[in-house]
């Protein structure tokens, strides 16, 4: 392997950090032909120093979401290629009566998102495998088999191997990078302490480093070190003469944050179970000053032995000591071979940084990834550098969440990104229903209907920065005249009945809801309408003052966005799209492409807006508006730049609710006076303010696509079920690959399903069976208020993809019969939405 001390001057592409995720990332680009790669490291290779050096590898496949899940199962494969993995198992414990129906919950997204083998174990089953634990304290275990422990830095070195022999990479340890030279808005070289390189492209994949490359080019790197403690016993009896190749299965302990897994004779135990230890990257020091802390790797800290013997977890009730060895009485010796805190990070949702930067042109982030995912990220990153669109084992991938836009621009602060950072950490293995909201850093963007919203009981939901508006307390008076049925237990935490209130009275009266979250994205100029007609995937030669719906793809036919795009002049368009990471994800897109004749405005916080749906919407608006809002006058999906009394307002025709309405934009001075003037004439229409969750719902019985959930880069417009928004007459992004799938034949479709027993309600990510055989799984799901069945929406393979197919759903270990449906649902004719 090279390792030549001389660094070459010039390089196409430098990798910065020869841990397993550079490794990793350096071996994909070489199995896809890229030469001249060059790995640097501060480090020695491939012990460099990092979280690599000094993890424990364990190897939990089954997360909460597809992307992390399968990246996980792909590092599995590859490091097993590579014999630096051990396939041992591994087993999560239940401690209480909640984990354990949350873990079977987790089983079932295993099931979901492809992982083989799960199962269910009794506290006999779990103790079997784990002969050493007291069964009496657990309820049972999630057993997964393909489960286990990756040797990362074996994993590095082989990666680094084959990408020597497939292209001639070279990889350089103990070379500190100074600084990255830029110009003109583009990577131009590395400095190092060893010399400079000029390259093309640079991927900084340093994780606990990562914001001081960011710092080097006025990049945010939202992302903050901690430590957290590991400790390996001294040999103990019941693993007197344990051998290695007979390993017991990596266990967890997640109701007090603990981990462990076997070391031959004896056991380690990691511990999140203390308060967050964050780092700042200033201070992880170079080998310069190990010796002086008596530690092996910068990435370690001193053991901090308070933080084990001690209770310092806001959230348990006893010290990581205590709580181990209950499960573990072997502890009780309190004899131990090592003891160290080790340092990893995390950013402020818990998700990677991937992706290109947004300033730089060639300068690339992988960051905020554990060796769990290294392997998969590699390969994702690789694609995208090499092909420009993410890939995982060659196929389409969801990589927004993880992209490194997604951030809004209150997460480069340090307050931010500490605090969220430090939430993320005494979370990680705590039991979080997916409703549950942070507590700190909140309120930080607020409509101008904020305080209204208040006075009517809003349930405030934290979505990038936002407070969005869940439901209303004050419809739950409205009980007496909706009925809406209860949830189980799980379900019906921080949730109300008043989403089938809201749902239910949008339907046969009126609502207001809240679109200030809502992007616009205004493009003018000259050559605007050609310039959108190559970008999406519909016919831009509208109308002036007309709509149309658009996706909008990546190069491999992936639905980047959907969007409503209104004409507003002859090169003049205004395309609405989601609020938060889609604004800036779909933004970027967007700017990229552009020519420079055309101007791109992004109203992300400078307009505000008011969805009023509902039967009596005409009759409210009526007489407040400039506008003819008849039907001849203002048909369906028009758009007309109007007053509402005095104030300037851009009104869109259409409603995701599925009923007649109207959108009303303006900007953010106007939008007090715009609430008012709506709320105070609404009330003889019986106007009811409107949340998030009963638009969720209303738009699912319509069958109306939510970005991020039914409709991602993961799937085309065909198999998402929205061709209808596709003109193969025109030229656009992606349109030869989509093209080609067509004409292969699509394997699988989007297909609403309905449950049999009304009152069946089930969330998004559980399984659906034909059989014993897992179909698909439920991508969005809520409960039809209005049609009295619980939904779930799931892409199935075509011969499943029939109404009147009979299937069944398992939600917490229980099989629900339900039926693959025609849709919509709701108003298949559209009477509501033309009336």
């Amino acid at each position: 392997m090279s390792t030549e001390d001389t660094l070459p001057e010039s390089a196409g592409t430098v990798v910065v950090g020869a841990g397993c995720v550079g490794c990793s990332a350096a071996y994909h680009l070489a199995e896809r032909g890229r030469e001249d790669v060059v790995v640097l490291d501060r480090g020695p290779l491939f012990e460099t120093g990092g979280s690599t050096s000094h993890a424990p590898g364990l190897v939990f496949q089954t997360a909460g979401g597809k992307l992390m899940t399968h990246m996980a199962a792909y590092t599995r494969d590859l490091y097993t290629d590579l014999d630096s993995y051990r396939m041992s198992g591994g087993i999560e414990v239940a401690y209480t009566e909640d984990r354990w129906e949350f873990l079977k919950r987790k089983r079932e997204w295993g099931q979901s998102y492809g992982l083989e083998g799960g199962d269910l174990l009794s506290p006999e089953g779990v103790a079997e495998h784990v002969p050493q634990i007291d069964e009496s304290v657990i309820h049972g275990g999630y057993y997964l088999p393909t489960d286990g422990k990756a040797h990362a830095v074996d994993a590095s070195a082989a990666m680094a191997e084959r990408a020597r022999e497939l292209a001639g990479h070279e990889f350089h340890g103990n070379t500190t990078v100074t600084d990255i030279e830029t110009a003109d808005g583009a990577v131009q070289a590395v400095v190092t302490d060893q010399g400079r390189i000029e390259c093309d492209d640079l991927l900084v994949a340093t994780n606990i480093w990562g914001p001081l490359f960011g710092e080097m080019v006025d990049t945010d790197v939202p992302l903050v070190p901690c430590s957290h403690q590991y400790l390996v016993s001294d040999p103990i009896d019941d693993l007197a003469g344990a051998q290695e190749e007979i390993e017991q299965p990596i266990l967890r302990h997640q109701d007090y944050s603990l981990y462990f897994r076997q070391h031959g004779d004896s056991y380690g135990v990691g511990s999140y179970n203390h308060e967050p230890l964050l780092v700042d990257p200033e201070d992880i020091y170079g080998s310069e000053k190990l010796d002086d802390l008596g530690l092996e790797y910068p990435s370690l800290r001193e053991f901090a032995a308070t933080h084990f013997y001690e209770n310092t977890h806001p959230d348990h009730d006893e010290s990581a000591y205590d709580a181990a060895r209950e499960l573990v009485p072997a502890f009780d010796e309190d004899s131990w071979e090592t003891e160290m805190n080790g340092m990893f990070c995390f950013t402020p949702d818990g998700m990677p940084i991937l992706g290109p930067d947004e300033d730089t042109d060639g300068l690339w982030w992988s960051l905020a990834i554990w060796v769990t995912q290294s392997g998969g990220a590699g390969d994702i990153v690789a694609a995208w550098m090499e092909d420009g669109t993410p890939r995982l084992d060659g196929e389409r991938v969801n990589a927004d969440p993880a992209h490194v836009s997604r951030f809004q621009s209150h997460a480069g602060s340090r307050e931010y990104t500490y605090g969220r950072g430090a939430q993320q950490y005494q979370e990680v293995y705590q039991l979080i229903h997916p409703r549950e909201q942070p507590k700190d850093q909140r309120a930080l963007r607020r409509s101008p209907f904020y305080d209204r919203q208040a006075d009517l009981g809003a349930e405030f939901y934290d979505t990038d920065g936002w407070e969005v508006p869940q439901w209303y307390e004050a419809n739950e008076s409205l009980l007496s005249e909706y009925d809406v049925p209860d949830r189980p237990d799980w379900l019906a935490r921080n949730w109300s009945k008043a989403q089938g209130v809201e749902h239910q009275a949008v339907r046969d009266r009126v609502a207001m809801f809240d679109m200030t979250t809502f992007t616009g994205i205004e493009v003018e100029g000259e050559g605007t309408q050609e310039f959108l007609q190559g970008l999406l995937t519909n016919d831009m030669d509208c109308s002036v003052g007309r709509m149309r719906y658009a996706t909008m793809l990546n190069e491999d036919g992936g639905i980047l966005a959907d969007l409503t795009v209104a004409r507003l002049g002859d090169e003049r368009y205004l395309l609405t799209t989601g609020g938060g990471n889609s604004a800036t994800l779909h933004s970027r897109w967007i700017r990229e492409h552009a020519p420079d004749s055309v101007s791109i405005t992004v109203h992300d916080s400078s307009r505000s807006g008011i969805g009023v749906f509902g039967p009596e919407s005409r009759n409210l608006l009526g007489p407040l508006v400039e506008a003819d809002l008849s039907n001849d006058a203002f048909p369906f999906y028009s758009v007309e730049e109007t007053y509402l009394g005095s104030l300037p307002v851009t009104m869109l025709r259409l409603s995701y609710a599925g009923e007649l309405g109207w959108e009303l934009y303006t900007p953010t001075e106007y939008g007090a006076q715009l609430w008012d003037t709506i709320w105070e004439a609404g009330q003889d229409y019986g106007v009811v303010p409107m949340g998030w969750e009963a638009l969720d719902s209303t738009s699912l019985e319509k069958g109306y696509r939510l970005w991020g959930t039914d409709v991602t880069p993961e799937y085309n417009p065909y198999e998402a079920g929205i061709g209808f928004a596709v003109d193969l007459d025109t030229e656009f992004v992606g349109k030869d690959a989509i093209v080609t799938a067509r004409e292969d034949g699509i394997d699988e479709k989007l297909v609403p399903i309905t449950f049999d027993e009304p009152g069946t309600v089930v969330d998004a990510g559980h399984p659906v069976f034909d059989g014993d055989d897992v179909i698909g799984y439920g991508c969005r799901a809520d409960y039809g208020y209005t049609i009295d069945a619980g939904i779930v929406y799931a892409y199935l393979p075509a011969a499943y993809a029939e109404p009147g197919t009979d299937v069944t759903i398992s939600y917490e270990g229980k099989r629900h019969a339900a039926t693959v449906r025609e849709e919509p649902l709701f108003d298949p004719d559209m009477d509501r939405m033309l009336r």
